[in-house]
Formats: C-alpha cells, sequence, structure tokens
C-alpha cells in the first residue's frame, strides 16, 4: 500500500510540471514589434540611469572642488593678514630681515591667489560639465518618453489585434452554436413528423381490419338468416314422421 501511495504521489508530481508547461504554452507571445519596443524602453532608461549618474558624480565633484576654494580662500586670507603685519614691522625696524620677510609673505600670497585662481577656473569647467550632464539627462528621458509612448502605441495595437481575434472567434462560435441549435431544431422536426407518419400509417392499417370486420358480420348474419329456414324445414319434416308410424 505504502509502495502505491507512493508512486501515485509521483505521478502527481510529474503531471503538475507538465500542467505548468500546458499553461504557459497556451499563453498568447507577444510579437516582435512589442518585443523590440520593450528592449529599447529598457535600454534607454539604463542611458537615463547612467546620464543622472555622471551628473551627480559631477555635482559632487564641484561640491568637492568649492570646499577646496574655501579652504584656500581662508589661507589667503590668513596670508594677506600675515603680509599686512609684516610690512607695518618692515616699516617700524626698516630692517633688510623684515624687508625680506615681507617679500617671501608676498610671494606665498601670490602663489595662494594663482592657485586660488586655478581653482575657480576648474569650477567654471565643472559647472560647464553640470550643465552639460543635465543637457544629456533632459535628451536622454526625452528619448526614454518617446519609446515608453512607441511601447503603449505597439501595446495597444496588439490589444486591439487581440480584441479583434477575440471577437471574430466569438461570433465563430455564435454562428456554429446557431447552425448547431438549427440543425438539432431540424432533426428533432424529423423525428416528431416520423412519428406523426407512423401513427398516421398505424391507423390507416386498423381501419381496413375493422372494415374487415364490419362486411364479416353482415355475412354472419346472412348465414344465421339462412340456417333459420333450414331448420324450420327440418322441425316441420319431424312430426311428419312420427304421424307416418
Amino acid at each position: 500500500m505504502a509502495r502505491a501511495k507512493k508512486a501515485a504521489a509521483k505521478k502527481t508530481a510529474a503531471r503538475k510540471p507538465a500542467a505548468k508547461k500546458a499553461t504557459a504554452a497556451k499563453a498568447p507571445a507577444l510579437p516582435k514589434s512589442v518585443t523590440n519596443a520593450e528592449s529599447k524602453v529598457k535600454l534607454q532608461q539604463k542611458a537615463v540611469d547612467q546620464a543622472q549618474k555622471k551628473a551627480e558624480q559631477t555635482q559632487t565633484k564641484l561640491d568637492k572642488h568649492r570646499a577646496k576654494i574655501d579652504t584656500e580662500n581662508g589661507k589667503l586670507s590668513k596670508m594677506r593678514a600675515d603680509l599686512a603685519a609684516k610690512r607695518d614691522k618692515a616699516k617700524a625696524s626698516s630692517t633688510a630681515a623684515a624687508k625680506r620677510a615681507v617679500e617671501t609673505a608676498r610671494g606665498r600670497m601670490n602663489t595662494a591667489r594663482l592657485k586660488l585662481q586655478d581653482l575657480r577656473g576648474e569650477a567654471k569647467l565643472i559647472r560647464a560639465e553640470i550643465q552639460a550632464s543635465k543637457k544629456v539627462v533632459t535628451r536622454e528621458v526625452k528619448k526614454l518618453r518617446t519609446a515608453e509612448r512607441n511601447l503603449k502605441t505597439k501595446l495597444r495595437e496588439h490589444e486591439r489585434k487581440l480584441a479583434k481575434k477575440a471577437k471574430a472567434e466569438q461570433k465563430k462560435a455564435e454562428q456554429k452554436a446557431k447552425a448547431a441549435a438549427k440543425k438539432a431544431a431540424a432533426k428533432a422536426k424529423r423525428a416528431v413528423k416520423k412519428k406523426t407518419t407512423t401513427r398516421k400509417k398505424a391507423a390507416t392499417r386498423k381501419a381496413p381490419a375493422k372494415k374487415t370486420a364490419a362486411k364479416r358480420k353482415p355475412a354472419a348474419k346472412k348465414a344465421a338468416a339462412r340456417k333459420t329456414p333450414a331448420r324450420k324445414k327440418a322441425a316441420s319434416k319431424r312430426p311428419a314422421a312420427k304421424k307416418s308410424s
């Protein structure tokens, strides 16, 4: 019994995937135009994501660069203050060392100023990159919207075709059902007609039999009528015979 149950369970388990496959096979496959449109939407979505990622990275780069500019700007402010202090000292002492310190501080400040200018120039380039990346994002988003609209159009066309096909199949089924009903009605009508004809034939057969029976009755009466005079004669003869004796 246990073996039989296991075997039955295995058979049931084997049937289930087959049923799933049959269900999957019954599902109508999408046309190539729709699948191509879906692929384009997916690819375009990837392009949009990449463009947005690049724009975000550029923005992060600008934020870091601004932090550098702020740092260098702070350093330059300190150098300016240091140079002003050394100038005041050089004016007060008028020594060669004080003058050299002023020149050194001025050189450092000029170097810092040039570095700050370079950083600001780089910041302008990064801002231009951001603008360009934003334009790319806008362009890619437009392409994505176009691809999505195209996909929607293709899907509507496919659904319209499916609906048209389903309508045609329904109409065909209705016509088939109508024809079958008509055929069944005709068959039933023939059966009724056949029964009626059979009854009429049976009635027609019974009628001659009654006529025959009716014909037989007068004949029997005639025979009885014939027999009666004969009996009368026989009765008249019998007393005559008694007299002769």
